[in-house]
């Protein structure tokens, strides 16, 4: 057995649902199911029953679960000592391109500030599922998470901010005039989003469900930064994080439209593994990530002078 089978169970072990477990790692239905079975086959005892519809734990599978979340936080503490020998201020930081832009730069400004010769390592990551299995697989040492607050087992989190997101588009868009938009103008326009797996997407699309409305046309981007373009542009209406895309509205070149179906806030949580202790650095950057979060100074460019 590998930490890939052993985290593929964990995942399916706090999810009962090899659908669900598939579609948080992206991996194929059929790929879960045959490292299970492979699981099973390897300790000889069945890990899983289906009770009806539902399915559970057997005995041995609660058992095994105990020991795959050892073994893993074990590798993770294994691959962060020996990758950072020596040097507890290293730091590997797993956050969304618009966290990485718009967030990160005052955090980590006042984290070197406190640790001058710390070295750190920034992982783009687009998906909740992907800070988790980064942070189970000892890849990254904190991971930031849009979207609900992870029920994992295996993380310890803590709340950053309910994050505004906003309906832009460019200036010169026909519905820039609109004081709101209604559900028949919603199903005509061109959205520009990122891809699907994307937090704050899949908040705008269950809306779009829940009023019975379906955009004809929905372009897909990569990146926050093309997609803001693309409405600057008047291609579409974007909906993207305010902190991206305030002060383009601030200077008019965006504007802020007004769909009443379009969910406002979307929670952010900093995450880490349950499995090992947490070192000075580590505390600290956590610390000062939610207090210049909380103050609204984690979205300035400024460089910051009280964060010792």
């Amino acid at each position: 057995m590998d930490t890939k089978q052993l985290t593929t169970f964990q995942v399916a072990a706090e999810c009962l649902n090899f659908t669900q477990t598939a579609e948080k790692l992206h991996f194929a239905q059929s790929s879960v199911t045959a490292q299970i079975q492979a699981l099973e086959k390897e300790v000889g005892q069945s890990l899983f029953v289906r009770v009806g519809r539902r399915l559970k734990l057997t005995d041995s599978g609660a058992a095994f679960k105990a020991y795959a979340d050892q073994v893993i936080a074990l590798t993770q503490d294994m691959k962060h000592n020996l990758a950072h020998p020596g040097s507890p201020s290293m730091l590997t930081i797993g956050a969304t391109e618009s966290q990485c832009t718009y967030r990160l730069p005052a955090i980590l400004t006042a984290y070197k500030q406190h640790y001058p010769t710390a070295k750190l390592l920034i992982k783009p990551t687009n998906f909740a599922a992907e800070v988790k299995e980064q942070l189970a697989g000892g890849d990254i040492d904190l991971g930031f998470v849009m979207g609900k607050c992870p029920r994992a087992a295996s993380l310890s989190v803590k709340p950053l901010i309910a994050e505004e997101i906003w309906l832009v588009a460019g200036a010169n868009h026909p519905m820039a005039r609109k004081k709101m938009i209604s559900l028949k103008q919603i199903e005509k326009e061109t959205f520009i989003l990122t891809a699907k797996g994307c937090a704050y997407r899949a908040l705008l699309e269950q809306a779009f469900t829940e009023h019975g409305v379906y955009p004809r046309n929905i372009i897909e981007f990569v990146t926050v930064e093309a997609i803001k373009q693309c409405a600057l542009a008047g291609l579409g209406l974007a909906y993207l994080p305010a902190v991206v895309v305030r002060a383009d509205v601030e200077s008019g070149r965006l504007v802020k439209m007004h769909w009443f179906g379009a969910p406002r806030t979307i929670p952010t949580f900093i995450a880490w593994h349950k499995g090992r202790e947490l070192a000075d650095n580590e505390r600290y950057f956590i610390e000062r990530a939610c207090s210049l979060i909380a103050s609204g100074k984690s979205s300035s460019g400024d460089a910051l002078t009280q964060s010792q």
